[in-house]
């Protein structure tokens, strides 16, 4: 008895209920003109500065430290 009496109210009460949701959501995510404006400035700027040059990757020798030196393969012949 106690869950049907909750299913009425509810069956009652979410119609009311909804708009007031669907009013303060929409307020939250409504942006000026000039926000508008600010984000696209904003994306040329970030654009702009990542699509900059480059510089070429430093190139990593992870044997450097395991190979002789040229010096000792120089005497080796």
């Amino acid at each position: 008895m106690r869950a049907l009496t909750t299913a009425i109210i509810l069956a009652i009460l979410a119609p009311l209920v909804q708009p007031a949701f669907a009013a303060e959501s929409e307020a939250l995510t409504r942006r000026s003109d000039q926000q508008k404006k600010d984000d696209e400035e904003i994306d040329k700027a970030y654009k702009a500065a990542t699509r900059g040059a480059t510089a070429p990757a430093a190139k990593v020798d992870p044997w450097a430290t395991v190979r002789p030196a040229d010096d000792d393969k120089k005497n080796r012949h």
